[in-house]
């Protein structure tokens, strides 16, 4: 018989301590019972305990971080209690046992493999800048901007990335005029993207004036006065475009929420580009881009994926309570009502689907000694905390468990790039 060499993953959620109880959710005091973990307003309790006597410390007690790594035998499990306040579905004892604590496999310290720990990075826009010199759009000549978006929510909305081209709409100088104002034609630009059903979704757009290098606020087309001599001395007009990428999705509150919903990871990704008449962005030499997070000599500016979303945990703990036999009910009319009387809308209370959350990674193994017709001789389990990333009294706690988790195994708790 052979066993798949993947990972088998249980969620953990650990409640938020700077809440409005201000009460710690980490309970490592040497005395607490774990049949006493509770899930208050803020959130679930939880412990790591041993199926052993820790010196003076009973089994299945919560441990102190210091009596974990001065441990010399037995298992060690991470102890959640349960997110439901009723031990039944309506009082009938056939269906009891739900506010039974959530335990993992047992952990010897010996076959621990790897611990992590993942960033608390929030999601950041992408940003692009572009700013202008007085001269930069002889009377008499056109010039053209090209926008493009790119990223999933461009894909998922046209299923290809978008772009538009802005022009400058016939703008008129008048007798002796050299040049155009910089500053009107940025808003022009923008109005026409801003009026485009294509990327207007995905961006926020804003225009400032400079004149003689002094920053006159933002300005916008409907009352913007445009000089007729944006290169006279001392009173020379520049302008300066910011486009932020600003694509919000539509999303199902907790009434009808399904793990099947697709969620945005990403910011989308943006790029501009202004190019003379014949097509050529070269020729144009007097615009002075910014894009953040971009490579070398690119004006495709990148934001910064967030880390964690609640979304995704909330999907761990509910596989997590399937595997404990409490099954999520969805797609189905009476859904909504099912998850009421079974209990699953415990869980979504707990778990906030707009924050971010920080996460605890233990990945261990349970060997096989006597397995001579199987492939694989261990089977791994990956045991995942989650903690919002605001919890900064949650994060001391896990962070000092961890610690003497490591004085015992010897596995450094690595931590994510961010």
């Amino acid at each position: 018989m052979a066993y798949f060499n993947h990972a088998f993953k249980k969620g953990f959620l650990c409640g938020d301590s700077t809440g409005g109880g201000a009460v710690a959710h980490v309970i490592d005091d040497d005395a607490t019972q774990t049949q006493t973990l509770a899930t208050d307003g803020d959130g679930p309790e939880m412990a790591i305990v041993s199926d052993t006597i820790q010196g003076a410390v009973a089994p299945w007690t919560a441990l102190a971080p210091a009596t974990i790594a001065a441990s010399t035998n037995g298992m060690f499990y991470i102890v959640q209690s349960s997110f439901h306040d009723s031990d039944t579905i309506g009082n009938n004892p056939g269906h009891g046992g739900y506010m039974e604590t959530t335990k993992s496999k047992g952990i010897n310290p010996k076959y621990i493999t790897k611990m992590w720990k993942s960033c608390c990075v929030d999601l950041s826009p992408a940003v692009l800048t572009m700013s202008t010199t007085c001269d930069c759009f002889p009377c008499g000549k056109d010039a053209f901007f090209r926008l493009d978006v790119k990223g999933t929510p461009a894909l998922r909305f046209l299923n290809h990335n978008a772009y538009h081209i802005a022009d400058l709409g016939g703008i008129c100088c008048e007798d002796g005029q050299d040049f155009i104002d910089p500053v009107l034609v940025l808003l022009t630009w923008a109005d026409s993207l801003n009026n485009s059903a294509i990327v207007n979704p995905f961006i926020q757009i804003e225009v400032n004036e400079f004149i003689a290098g002094v920053d006159q606020g933002v300005v916008d087309l409907a009352t913007y006065v445009p000089s007729t001599d944006p290169c006279a001395a001392g009173a020379e007009v520049t302008g300066v475009i910011t486009i932020t990428g600003a694509y919000v999705e539509s999303k199902f509150g907790n009434c009808s929420f399904d793990t099947r919903d697709a969620y945005n990871k990403s910011p989308v990704s943006i790029g501009g580009s202004v190019v003379d008449e014949t097509g050529d962005p070269c020729n144009v030499e007097c615009i002075t881009y910014t894009a953040t997070n971009s490579v070398p000599e690119s004006t495709m500016a990148n934001g910064c994926q967030g880390q964690t979303q609640g979304e995704t945990v909330l999907r761990d703990i509910l596989m997590t309570e399937c595997y404990m036999q409490n099954p999520y009910n969805q797609g189905n009319a009476d859904s909504a009502r099912i998850r009421e009387i079974e209990g699953s809308d415990d869980v979504l209370a707990n778990i906030d689907r707009l924050a971010n959350y920080k996460q605890w990674n233990i990945l261990h193994n349970v060997p096989r000694f006597n397995n001579p017709s199987g492939v694989f001789d261990n089977d791994q389990y990956l045991i995942t905390i989650s903690a919002l990333c605001t919890d900064t009294v949650t994060e001391t706690d896990i962070d000092a468990l961890f610690a003497s988790i490591t004085t015992l195994s010897g596995v450094v708790v690595e931590e994510d790039q961010c």
